[in-house]
């Protein structure tokens, strides 16, 4: 396996072989890796020192299940700590194919042009894409399946990427080609922006199938594994109405996010999962998988009244922040928005949560489906108020005067309100990421309990970080954790070889953690945002009343029970 450096001030490419330690390390183990060897944290997330990571996970191109997801790494304009965001899509896959564990984009061109990155079995080139900028990212990916082969993976940036602003996205195409899969969180997509890459194509036409160390062990843990997990109750709804199949339930409990993370009763069943299988599959929309080999096929693929395809990846984090936060539970409504921060590559949390402050503020009303559309035009034109809120919901709450500011580590809340899960509320206050719903929800055993919940989010913090270390998706996992690191532990001992056992996994997820708390404490990361909200600990979420009152102090110990801490 291979690293590819690539340079954007003399536009150059450059093989590396990986180093043997890091044979079964990948996606959020090598980015933390990586950054923390090679970019001082005081760098500036978007000057020329500063560096982006795209890593795949050990297992990617195997094909087995729910084992391609793809992290990007760097440094974050929007939380001025570490970040990994990760994504679906078959992009994964064809790099381990190719032999690439790694790219490591640095540098930034001196002309300030945008430039495109092709790879495939010949090796890796760069060119001009001063041709593509400005491009929306549907018609992007058209056009460079057109150009070169059409089955080809695309990694892009939109406008709001090329413009810098902290909270673009990068996008990711999916099995059929379209641009749904996203690394979203952090703003990653401005440090792609700042690098001068508008595109990377990944085209492994021609490439070898990857190497099996024992092949026959490798099929029979398959088989057990494809078995297995459509008997799980979380899979089953997963399969059946996509991320969004537990909107009803959370919004009982008062987790799911409704006008600016309010109070108000909002009936929610109309942009539920259930809600919108019931539009879409009249209109001949279906459930799907974003890459080849998943089992689970949780990606909602939508199609408008025409019956024409509109948006994939419609999940639960769109249908809360895009939808009820901003009083909106029409699907069709909300998928277009979905579609709108897909095109131009904008983190729809983040947006979703600064048109909430936007609207609590009286910039538009809350439901106002024509002044939501307004806002997204406003951001893609690059108005002075568009941009604002391309920034995050802290640079909206700072120019509107807002003192309610619904983020964590200077990143905005996701559709998971802390008030209700504790533990993910410590998930938001101590984790490297910030507010990120990928890095520990809480929602097992009395996940509405204060006391224990520091535990309960540390023992999903490590979990997590290791099965995005392993390049897992989180929407494959069944309830069972131990089963799904023993498949892990088996599938990795049967290609590589190795003799691991789950503690070895586990442990990959504990290294993660402590390369990335270790970057922060000499980045800005715990100084430069602003103090975790107060309303999560003096405004009752309703309808249960909760609110969050893990104490400080309890939470400021989180890293000192990093390596003892029974996660099964």
């Amino acid at each position: 396996m291979r690293i590819l450096r690539v340079n954007m001030t003399d536009l150059t490419a450059t093989f590396q072989d990986l180093p043997e330690e890091w044979k079964t390390l990948g996606g959020r183990g090598l980015t933390a890796k990586i950054l923390k060897a090679e970019v001082p944290p005081e760098t500036d997330a978007l000057g020329p020192d500063a560096k982006l990571i795209i890593a795949t996970g050990p297992l990617a191109g195997t094909m087995a299940p729910s084992c391609g997801r793809i992290s990007v790494g760097a440094k974050s304009p929007l939380t001025h700590g570490i970040k990994e965001a990760n994504a679906g899509g078959p992009t994964a896959q064809k790099l381990d194919k190719l032999g690439i564990r790694v790219v490591i984009v640095e540098g930034a061109p001196r002309d300030g042009k945008m430039h495109l990155l092709h790879l495939s079995k010949n090796g890796a080139s760069i060119e001009s894409a001063e041709e593509y900028r400005g491009m929306r990212n549907y018609a992007l990916v058209e056009k460079l399946h057109r150009k070169f082969d059409a089955k080809s993976s695309i990694i892009s940036i939109g406008v709001i990427g090329e413009r810098k602003l902290k909270s673009a996205a990068v996008d990711f195409t999916d099995k059929d080609g379209h641009s749904s899969r996203h690394a979203a969180r952090g703003g990653v997509g401005a440090v792609l922006g700042a690098k001068g890459m508008k595109a990377v194509v990944v085209d492994d036409s021609g490439a070898p199938v990857v190497q099996l160390s024992d092949r026959e062990a490798f099929r029979a843990v398959l088989k057990d594994w494809v078995q297995y997990l459509p008997t799980d109750p979380m899979i089953k709804m997963f399969s059946a109405y996509g991320s969004a199949c537990s909107s009803k339930m959370l919004r009982d409990i008062g987790s799911m996010p409704v006008f600016n993370y309010g109070s108000d009763p909002l009936d929610v069943s109309p942009i539920t999962g259930q809600g919108i299988d019931a539009v879409n599959k009249g209109r001949g929309g279906k459930m799907d998988a974003c890459m080849p080999g998943c089992v689970v096929k949780c990606s909602v693929v939508y199609h408008d009244a025409q019956g024409k395809y509109l948006t994939a990846s419609y999940e639960y984090e769109a249908t809360a922040l895009l939808g009820t936060n901003l009083g909106i539970t029409d699907p069709d409504a909300v998928a277009e928005f979905d579609r709108a921060c897909d095109e131009i590559g904008i983190d729809c949390i983040e947006c979703g949560a600064a048109m909430g402050v936007a609207a609590s503020a009286g910039k538009i009303k809350m439901g106002d489906v024509t002044g939501v559309r307004g806002l997204l035009e406003e951001i893609e034109k690059g108005t002075e108020f568009g941009n604002i809120l391309a920034n995050g919901v802290v640079s909206t709450c700072n120019a509107l005067g807002v003192k309610r500011i619904p983020a964590f580590k200077g990143q905005a809340i996701p559709a998971h309100d802390p008030r209700v899960g504790k533990g993910t509320g410590v998930t938001y206050a101590t984790s490297p990421m910030g507010a990120d719903h990928t890095a520990g929800l809480c929602y097992g055993g009395d996940f509405m309990n204060n006391d224990g919940a520091v535990e309960r989010s540390l023992g999903e913090q490590i979990f997590s970080a290791a099965r995005d270390a392993l390049g897992y998706c989180y929407f494959a996992t069944p309830v069972d954790k131990k089963k799904t690191l023993e498949f892990l532990k088996d599938l990795v001992n049967a290609r590589y070889g190795t003799g691991f056992c789950i503690e070895d996994l586990i442990r990959l997820g504990r290294e993660t953690l402590r390369d990335e708390v270790e970057f922060n404490k000499k980045s800005g990361f715990h100084t430069l945002n602003e103090p975790d909200p107060e309303f999560v600990r003096n405004e009752a979420a309703a309808p249960l009343g909760q609110v969050f009152g893990v104490k400080p102090e309890e939470m400021a110990k989180i890293w000192d029970q990093l390596d003892s801490l029974k996660v099964l």
